[in-house]
């Protein structure tokens, strides 16, 4: 059973007291690599957990959604293929 991360009183905002955390804006839609208009296709990856857990963490580092991680690798490694 996985543990659950603890809180602290110092984690806690009194209602109407909260702030952001950083200053970093918000990502808004447009940006990043899903900003193309032209249409989706759904897909589903099964990842092993170690490339997953990099993937989140570089993700949440650097304010990028996977979509946007996966499709810039994807399109990065066609382009060198040449495909």
């Amino acid at each position: 059973m996985k543990k659950t991360a603890s809180l602290a009183a110092s984690l806690i905002a009194t209602k109407g007291a909260a702030v952001p955390s950083s200053e970093a804006p918000l990502k808004t839609a447009g940006q990043g690599a899903s900003e193309s208009t032209e249409k989706r296709t759904a897909i589903t990856v099964k990842l092993l957990e170690n490339p997953y857990l990099r993937m989140k963490a570089y993700g949440a580092a650097n304010r990028k959604t996977n979509q946007d991680i996966l499709e810039i690798a994807l399109n990065e490694y066609l382009d060198k293929l040449g495909a």
